[in-house]
Parts: structure tokens; sequence; C-alpha cells
């Protein structure tokens, strides 16, 4: 006799059972598969970001490296940065999408090498020549005097207006967003 306390399940059910168990169990791996692989897409999108941030930081960084060298490092420092900074233009081009930025970062290269580089290399080869023309001496110390003067005014018209240009692409936001 049976009692009225257990439960029988009926054969049919069972056979339910084992046909929709693989099933289901399919259908919760596709699901959490499916999650994992927005999750991974997620974070590389924002690990793109993030190395594009660093790499916009690195041209950035070049060309106020460039502005900070002029009025307190060598002469020698301050070509090597030029050599930093142009290298960092070309690369701007790839990383950042604004002709406005592109146009500023070339003016600014060729402000320094017009207005700087040329007249290091002049008294650089100037003072491999020794002369007693006063008429040399002379440009001599008006080029020199340009070179003083081109080593303050350039950072200071140039720094704030460096950040303005970049302040667009340099913006730290949450990656999870």
């Amino acid at each position: 006799m049976i009692s009225s306390d257990v439960l029988v399940i009926p054969p049919f059910s069972l056979e339910w059972l084992k046909v929709l168990g693989p099933l289901l169990l399919a259908i919760v791996v596709a699901v959490a598969t499916w999650q994992f692989q927005k999750w991974q897409v997620r974070l590389a999108k924002q690990k793109l970001r993030h190395d594009l941030y660093d790499r916009r930081l690195a041209i950035y960084v070049a060309f106020q490296e460039l502005l900070i060298a002029l009025p307190e490092k060598s002469d020698d420092e301050i070509k090597g940065a030029l050599r930093k900074a142009s290298i960092a233009r070309f690369e701007a081009q790839f990383l950042l999408d604004d002709p406005k930025l592109h146009a500023y970062l070339e003016s600014l290269c060729k402000e320094v090498s017009d207005n700087v580089l040329a007249n290091i290399t002049y008294l650089d080869v100037m003072k491999t020549q020794a002369t007693s023309d006063p008429q040399v001496r002379q440009d001599y110390a008006e080029r020199a005097n340009r070179l003083g003067m081109a080593k303050l005014e350039v950072p200071g018209r140039h720094l704030v207006e460096l950040s303005e240009q970049f302040s667009k692409h340099l913006k730290l936001t949450d990656f999870w967003r």
C-alpha cells in the first residue's frame, strides 16, 4: 500500500527532465558566455581609450617639456626637446583628429625652430670663427639678444594655449561609463 504522503513522479516526467535538462544547461552556459563576452568587449574598449589617453598625454608632455626647456636648459637640451616635440607632432596626426591642433603644433615647432634654433645654430657657428670685424660682433650680440628674448617669450605665449588646445583631448573620465 502506498501512503498518501509519498510523492510519486510519473515515468513520463522523468523522460521530460532527461530531454530538457541538457537543453536548460546549454541555455545557461550560452547566456553566461554571452555576458562574459560583453564584459570582455567593454574592457577592451576601455583599455583602448586609456591607451589613447596615454599616447595623447605623451604628445602634450613633449611640447610642454620643450616650452619649459627654453628658458631653463642648455642649447643641446633644447635641440633634443625640439626633436622630441617634432616626432610627437607627427604622431599627433594619427592620434588627434583636430586640424586646428595640428596647425597649432606645426606653428609652434616652426616658431621655436625659426626664433630659437636658428639663433643657436648661428651663434654656434660664429663661436668657432674668430673675427675682429665690428659688424660681425654686433650681429653676434644682436642674435644672442634675440635668442634670449625668444627663450623667454615663446614659453610665455604658448604654455597656457598649449593646455587649452589639448584640454578636450585629455579629459580623464570614468572609463566604466
